[in-house]
């Protein structure tokens, strides 16, 4: 099968190419999906620098989020078929022809859903749901201010949030790009910046946002936590503007503010199992009449994944890419990456 793989050139750069290998065999549990579809994230950027490696047992192929069919079932997999149409969170392998996944990380595709919106899902759709609800525990009549709001997880945040009740706030960079988050359920478009909180004040009549999702990190985080209301909560999701940031802790003493940091794809498969099934509980006949969708900004065929990057790394990007795991150009042999 063809699968993405990294390399160093000549000038010590990391560049990206497909080269063929080995199909994956699924172990007790697990299920061989043909993939037709995949996304990028930035966690994958990171990756193919040498920074973010996979979870020991995981693939090293990039890619943690997949559509596509099932081609062959492993033991112990009751409830799927050969067949079946599938989208499937993953700690690796995604940017491949085929994956080994497990079956409790498998999600059925919506019938309106084709398989490169599908595949932009499963990454945004788990990351949101796990940060709003399970480490946010956004309640409905809250409001909740998401930072980075026009990437691949902010604007399915948005969605999200607003299908459980909540007030929604956004920030960014751009005012012009958080307009487009309106019709998604946004309420407050607030530039980044130290006129933020006072912004968030405004937009809740004084109180402050009861949850932050903080997409961004950096100097921004102590920021946001400015903008909290007293026993607010702010899930540490992305550090896109940097790792370090100086915050005062003697306001989050005296506001008995809690700052929680989170990630996916390092958590056990078990605890994977259990969000895929609650978001799904909760979004699934969402995910069937359309009122959440994943939002593509654009499908580049995966012969040009290291394009896909290219464009990716440059920024502005409205949502997720995709890229279409049809015809690709000859890939040359794993062993000579």
């Amino acid at each position: 099968m063809r699968a993405v793989a990294s390399y160093v050139d000549e000038e010590g750069r990391p560049r990206l190419r497909l080269v063929e290998t080995d199909d994956p065999r699924p172990s007790r549990g697990e299920v061989l999906v043909r993939i037709r579809a995949t996304a990028l994230n930035r966690a994958d950027l990171l990756q193919i620098r040498g920074l973010y490696p996979p979870p020991p047992g995981e693939s090293e192929v990039p890619g943690l989020e997949c559509a596509g069919e099932i081609e062959a079932l492993g033991e112990d997999t009751s409830g799927w078929s050969v067949g079946d149409r599938v989208m499937a969170l993953l700690a690796g392998g995604g940017q491949a022809e085929r994956a080994a996944v497990p079956v409790g990380q498998l999600m059925p595709i919506p019938d309106g859903l084709g398989f490169n919106e599908a595949a932009a899902l499963p990454e945004v759709g788990l990351t949101s749901w796990t940060n709003l609800v399970h480490e946010g525990g956004l309640r409905a009549g809250e409001s909740v201010l998401v930072t980075a709001a026009a990437s691949g997880v902010g604007t399915f945040a948005v969605q999200l949030a607003r299908e459980l009740g909540a007030r929604v706030l956004v920030a960014g960079r751009s005012l012009e790009r958080l307009e487009r988050l309106r019709p998604l359920g946004a309420e407050a478009l607030i530039e980044l910046g130290d006129a933020l909180p006072a912004k968030v004040r405004e937009a809740t009549d004084g109180r402050g946002a009861d949850l932050v999702i903080e997409l961004a990190g950096g100097e921004g985080v102590a920021t946001s936590l400015q903008a909290l209301a007293p026993r607010g909560r702010l899930v540490l999701v992305g550090i896109l503007a940097g790792p370090r940031t100086e915050v005062d802790l003697a306001d989050v003493l005296r506001r008995r503010l809690r700052l929680v940091g989170s990630v996916l794809r390092a958590r056990p498969r078990e605890e994977k199992v259990r969000l895929v099934a609650d978001f799904l509980a909760f979004a699934g006949e969402r995910l069937a009449d359309g009122r959440l969708r994943p939002i593509v900004d654009r499908v580049l065929p995966f012969g040009e994944v290291a394009e896909a990057y290219a464009q990716m790394e440059r920024g502005g990007v409205w949502g997720k890419i995709v890229l279409d795991v049809g015809q690709a150009p000859p890939a040359v042999r794993a062993s000579g990456s």
